[in-house]
């Protein structure tokens, strides 16, 4: 029985092919240098996941490309196909014969042929990627071109590697990613996260472009960004002239192929522009966008070529992605405009996502979209979550992949500003200052308390300054003497700052400091303000943005957590008992960018970003 079915196998190979990819509608994307492949100049090594290597049978058919197959008997019925649709063999894997399979393809590559692999047969696990890929590439030195598929309507066999088999008549998404070209003297390990990364890339787009959800939800956001173009444009006419031109993607052209990094507003940026700077250090060009005015003026002067972000309309986007041509996207927290992201990502841009986070109502706003956005997480280089809770809801949104993983926040590697010399004439001469930053309800009055127990000044700046005036009653009604910093000099117990942007300076002038949103369940805010100035810190219990940071500042003398509102007087005394020098939490401090910096460039290096 099983020499008839190979015989089978032989003889109906090359009509069931014809027949069925003759049938489908397959639309075929290649980068914009061009198709590669011994046919049209270039011998390369094809990679592609197994479970999705049947519609390139098809698609490459008569070409000659060495396939290397198992010898196992499965292999032998793909051997058969493969053989009668004008492909060559190369037989051997990883689990038999793997050794002179490896060589015998290297050898077909440097005779100028093409080569073609499943990095993750013969049994797996699935899409993912052993070094063997990296290895014939590197001694062949031919580039490797991942390849992705997908079609619908389609059946998924319950085999290790969910084989996909589309249907006649079906919508196939066939893509050829960009060639990942072994660097001299580039390291395996390295070399084979760049294939992987690439190799799911191209396969997410192929699901974009074939999946009947997300394309059909893409389709709604494209319709909805064309029909709001007038509105947008009427909405404009009122705005600057640069910032009415940069909206619609009009920016100045660039040559230099740079970074393309994204973040909204003040915050977001604040946390790119070390980023940034790392980046122009190491030779790599950069082009930043932000989405808010005060965004903009903060990149007009940080000396970084940069832009509004178009609006999300097709159009727009086209134009700005014509004229920056990045040739890599870093986005910041949670920036997921879905039009934007679909056109870089099917364009050929590789995706890293930096600081992200995703609270419980953004993630409840994005589901509508989670095939969509999903999927094109999904194929990023790397989503790189603040907290291990922002992580698990990436997840939930559809994010699929090890390249999800919680690294911090690089505001770390911000630098605040010194505090004004003149700011602590402003304060009694013998006064022992507390600086409590972005304070939420319920915070004000333990953070004083605790102060006056400790015989600490507390200067409290409220993370929004529409509570002032609930704050400063709060306070008055248990018999604090509250002052205004623009009040200031006047006699008091407790301050009040009334004003924007000085809050990461005004760590400085204290000696310890508090770190609002942690006795409100809120998760936190930025405790690496306070580090960068030398000053210890303490959180409530609610500190989960920060959790890293906070735990090793913590297990290093620098931080301590308070249970509650009532233990936090303990926790700001036990801190002063055992007050570390300045110089001690600034290493605190360089312990964690050194590690942010170094998975940076890790993400890059995925990405094909040479750093």
């Amino acid at each position: 029985m099983g020499a008839d079915f190979l015989r089978l196998s032989r003889a109906a190979a090359r009509p069931l092919i014809s027949l069925l990819g003759g049938s489908w509608r397959v639309d075929y994307r290649r980068p914009s240098t061009g198709r590669l492949g011994r046919p049209r100049g270039r011998n390369v090594l094809y990679c592609f996941w197994h479970g999705r290597q049947l519609p390139l049978i098809y698609t490459h058919r008569g070409e000659g490309v060495c396939v290397m197959v198992s010898v196992h008997r499965d292999g032998q019925y793909v051997a058969n196909i493969l053989h009668e649709n004008g492909f060559g063999l190369v037989r051997g894997s990883s689990s038999r014969g793997g050794l002179q399979a490896l060589r015998e393809m290297v050898r077909r590559l440097r005779s100028g042929l093409d080569g073609a692999i499943t990095p993750d047969g013969p049994r797996g696990p699935a899409e993912r990627m052993g070094g063997g890929t990296a290895q014939i590439a590197r001694m062949a030195r031919v580039p490797v071109v991942p390849m992705g598929t997908s079609g619908w309507p389609r059946v998924r066999f319950r085999s290790w590697d969910r084989f996909q088999l589309a249907l006649p008549f079906a919508a196939m998404a066939v893509v050829e990613g960009r060639p990942v070209v072994p660097g001299r003297g580039e390291r395996v390990k390295a070399l084979t996260a760049r294939i992987e990364a690439e190799t799911r890339r191209v396969s997410r787009a192929a699901d974009l472009l074939a999946l009947p959800l997300p394309v059909l939800q893409a389709a709604a956001c494209s319709l909805l960004g064309r029909a709001l173009m007038p509105a947008a444009s009427l909405a404009l006419a009122a705005r600057p002239r640069r910032e009415r031109a940069e909206r619609r993607g009009k920016v100045r052209p660039r040559s230099d192929r740079p970074v393309w990094m994204h973040g909204s507003s003040m915050g977001e940026l604040r946390g790119l522009l070390p980023l940034a700077a790392l980046l122009r250090r190491r030779g790599v060009a950069v082009h930043l966008t932000c989405f808010t005015p005060a965004g903009r003026r903060l990149l007009a002067g940080s000396g970084f070529p940069g832009s509004f972000l178009p609006l999300d309309c097709p159009p727009w986007v086209r134009r700005f992605l014509r004229r920056v041509r990045p040739r890599a996207l870093v986005l910041s927290e949670t920036e997921l405009w879905p039009n934007l992201l679909r056109e870089a990502f099917l364009g050929g841009v590789p995706g890293i996502l930096v600081n992200g986070r995703l609270s419980r109502r953004s993630l409840a706003g994005l589901r509508p979209l989670g095939s969509l956005l999903g999927g094109i997480l999904s194929g990023f280089s790397a989503v790189m979550a603040r907290t291990q809770k922002a992580a698990e809801r990436f997840r939930s949104l559809g994010v699929e992949g090890e390249h999800l993983e919680v690294w911090g926040d690089s505001k770390v590697l911000a630098r605040p500003g010194a505090p004004d010399p003149g700011w602590r004439r402003l304060l009694p001469a013998d006064a022992r200052v507390l600086v409590a930053g972005s304070t939420r309800p319920g915070e004000e009055l333990p953070v004083a308390s605790a102060c006056r127990e400790l015989g600490l000044l507390p200067v409290m700046a409220p993370r929004h300054l529409g509570r002032l005036d609930e704050a400063q009653r709060e306070l008055e009604g248990k018999g604090f003497e509250v002052a205004r910093w623009s009040g200031l000099p006047a006699e008091c117990d407790a301050v009040l700052v009334d004003c924007h942007g000085i809050l990461d300076r005004l760590y400085g002038m204290g000696e310890m400091a508090f770190v609002g949103g942690t006795l409100a369940d809120l998760g936190g805010h930025n405790v690496l303000e306070p580090m960068a100035h030398g000053v210890p810190f303490v959180v409530g219990p609610s500190y989960g943005s920060f959790a890293a940071e906070v735990e090793l500042a913590s297990g290093r003398g620098a931080a301590a957590v308070a249970s509650g509102p009532d233990a936090l007087a303990a926790a700001i005394s036990s801190l002063m008992a055992r007050r570390p020098s300045p110089e001690a939490v600034r290493g605190v401090l360089a312990e964690a960018e050194g590690e942010i910096e170094e998975r940076f460039v890790a993400a890059l290096r995925r990405a094909s970003v040479t750093v």
